[in-house]
């Protein structure tokens, strides 16, 4: 019994070094710095901004509408936020991680309409709603 309580111990003593690193080194969405989310936020807004003047050129979206540049770059920022804080979690370099953010910025809008149509499709297949005939 004693030397089952001596080895649990010990494991104990050598893990908790490793235990108060991860602690001192974890960090949450309000340890990071202005300048920071700045980047990343700038980064996402302007590849919003680069898709808006794509669909803009593409006949999409009337060149006058406001609301569908602040909707382009809502979404981008909100997408730009998104992947910044999962590179951070997976522990990506920042470069890659601003790279990363830009990208997802510009293509938010379409993948969240696709990412919708798929979900509707599967609710209603799941719940058995008869597809609409064209």
């Amino acid at each position: 019994m004693l030397r089952i309580l001596l080895t649990v111990l010990l494991c104990m003593h050598l893990l908790l070094p490793i235990a108060a690193h991860a602690q001192a080194t974890m960090k949450n969405p309000l340890s990071y710095s202005l300048a920071e989310y700045g980047l990343m936020l700038g980064v996402a807004i302007f590849g919003g901004f680069v898709a808006w003047i794509r669909k803009v050129r593409a006949g999409e979206y009337p060149a006058w509408s406001l609301g569908q540049l602040i909707g382009e770059i809502a979404i981008s920022a909100f997408a730009g936020l998104l992947t910044f804080w999962g590179c951070e979690y997976i522990g990506l370099p920042q470069l890659l991680t601003a790279s990363l953010a830009g990208i997802n910025g510009h293509a938010s809008s379409k993948f969240l309409t696709m990412a919708e149509s798929a979900a509707q499709r599967w609710l209603e297949k799941k719940i058995g709603v008869p597809e609409a005939k064209p």
